[in-house]
């Protein structure tokens, strides 16, 4: 069976272009579900497994993330939730705002160019580690009590907080997700295009280096330097994301998606994918299918 993913249609109108409501649920059962809207998710209370993009991770109470436009995504409660213990409740806030909100003031506007590149890398969805978040939580949890020029106030003052917290990171791959910042040193986003479009097939270094006119030992370094990885655990990553992907959609068998994502054998792709996502393939299809 296909695993199909729900297109959520919220209803956010350009008159009120903020939702922020606490919840109160036995478990999560929203399915696997995508919306054009950006998302602020914090669970106050509880515990599972949390999906975004392609990566999986156990959530626990005070979990923080904010999920771009168009990025799919769900909650799923550990089983213990299944047994109709009343004991047991996910409390917390969500806060759901427009593609577009306030679009020409963040893209063009010095002051706000930190909420630009927020919004930018949530095309990735973003983890805000706990206890280091609690003055963000502070914020979240007083917004759904505002409104109007207040509720729109206390977002962008939320969003300035988010931007400039050093401690948040990136969840799903750039390959799933298929983002290049426009900010982005222009050499740097010339080597990933080129990697987006040749990370399935052999590549040769000197023909990476050569496109910025270093030679191998400089580009190595300058590339740990720019993306926080080296030159071969980087392109491993790309094509961890792309079998992802593929593992998700159902398509295809394990050994078919081994050689549609460039790697040689079945061993080394396992190997890679479980270092990668803490998965075996087969264990990852089955997290996102069950």
């Amino acid at each position: 069976m296909e695993n199909r993913i729900m297109h959520e249609q919220l209803t956010i109108y350009s008159g009120a272009p903020i939702i922020a409501r606490k919840y109160d649920y036995e478990k999560f059962t929203f399915p696997w579900h995508v919306h054009n809207e950006f998302e602020i998710i914090y669970v106050e209370e509880g515990s599972g497994k949390r999906f975004v993009a392609d990566n999986m991770e156990e959530f626990q109470a005070h979990d923080l993330t904010l999920i771009g436009s168009g990025i799919p995504h769900y909650m799923k409660s550990t089983p213990e939730y299944e047994k109709g213990d009343n004991k047991l409740r996910v409390r917390g806030t969500i806060i759901q705002f427009e593609e577009a909100f306030m679009a020409h003031a963040i893209n063009n506007y010095a002051d706000l160019s930190h909420i630009k590149k927020l919004l930018e890398d949530s095309k990735q969805g973003i983890h805000f580690p706990y206890p280091q978040n609690q003055e963000i939580i502070r914020s979240i949890i007083q917004l759904p009590e505002s409104n109007g020029i207040i509720r729109i106030i206390n977002l962008l003052h939320l969003l300035d907080q988010m931007a400039k917290f050093p401690d948040k990171r990136s969840l799903g791959s750039l390959q799933f997700c298929q983002t290049l910042s426009p900010a982005m040193d222009l050499r740097m986003k010339k080597v990933l295009s080129f990697l987006m479009n040749h990370y399935k097939e052999d590549i040769d270094l000197n023909e990476v280096s050569s496109l910025i006119a270093m030679n191998n030992s400089a580009f190595c370094r300058y590339f740990k330097d720019k993306s926080g990885k080296t030159f071969t655990e980087y392109v491993l990553g790309l094509r961890t994301g792309y079998a992802c992907k593929l593992l998700i959609e159902n398509k295809m068998d394990i050994f078919q998606i081994c050689l549609e994502c460039g790697f040689n054998t079945i061993t080394h792709f396992n190997r890679i994918f479980k270092r990668n996502t803490g998965f075996t393939p087969t264990e990852y299809r089955k997290q996102f299918l069950k």
